[in-house]
C-alpha cells in the first residue's frame, strides 16, 4: 500500500534535513580550515614586514650613532647617557611590539660586519626551526 503525501503535510523529512546539515558542516569545516590557513599566511607577512621595517631603523641608527642599537628599545627612545641630539631619532615611532604571536623578536647585531639579525620565532615559538622568519640573514 502506497502512502500519499497530504499536501497540508508540507515539509521536509528528517533524511533531507540530516544531509543538509552534513553539508552545511562539510562546508563550515572547509570555510575554517581556508580562514586559519590565510590567518597563519598574513601573520607571516606582517611579520617578515616589521622586520624590514626595524633592520632599516637599525641601519639608520648606525649611520647616526655609529653603532648598531644594543637592544630594540633604543630605536624609539634614546639611550642612557646619550643627547637627543646625538642620538638624532626617534627611529621608529613607537616602541617595538611582539612579533604578531605575541612573542618578542629575537635581535642581534654584529658592527664588525655590518649585519642585523631580526628574526621571530613564528607560529611554533621554537628558535631554529623552518617557520622562522625570515631567517637568519644579514643586511
Amino acid at each position: 500500500m502506497k502512502r500519499f503525501r497530504n499536501r497540508k503535510n508540507k515539509g521536509f523529512t528528517l533524511l533531507e534535513l540530516m544531509l543538509v546539515m552534513a553539508i552545511l558542516v562539510v562546508l563550515a569545516g572547509l570555510t575554517g580550515f581556508a580562514v586559519l590557513n590565510m590567518q597563519r599566511t598574513q601573520y607571516a607577512r606582517a611579520a617578515a614586514a616589521e622586520i624590514r621595517v626595524i633592520k632599516d631603523a637599525c641601519i639608520a641608527f648606525k649611520l647616526n650613532v655609529g653603532r648598531f642599537p644594543s637592544n630594540l628599545q633604543e630605536l624609539s627612545t634614546p639611550p642612557s647617557g646619550m643627547t637627543p641630539v646625538q642620538w638624532g631619532g626617534p627611529y621608529l615611532e613607537k616602541p617595538v611590539s611582539n612579533d604578531p604571536w605575541q612573542r618578542p623578536y629575537n635581535y642581534s647585531a654584529d658592527d664588525s660586519t655590518d649585519r642585523v639579525f631580526v628574526t621571530s620565532v613564528g607560529p611554533d615559538g621554537q628558535q631554529g626551526t623552518a617557520d622562522d622568519i625570515p631567517g637568519p640573514t644579514g643586511q
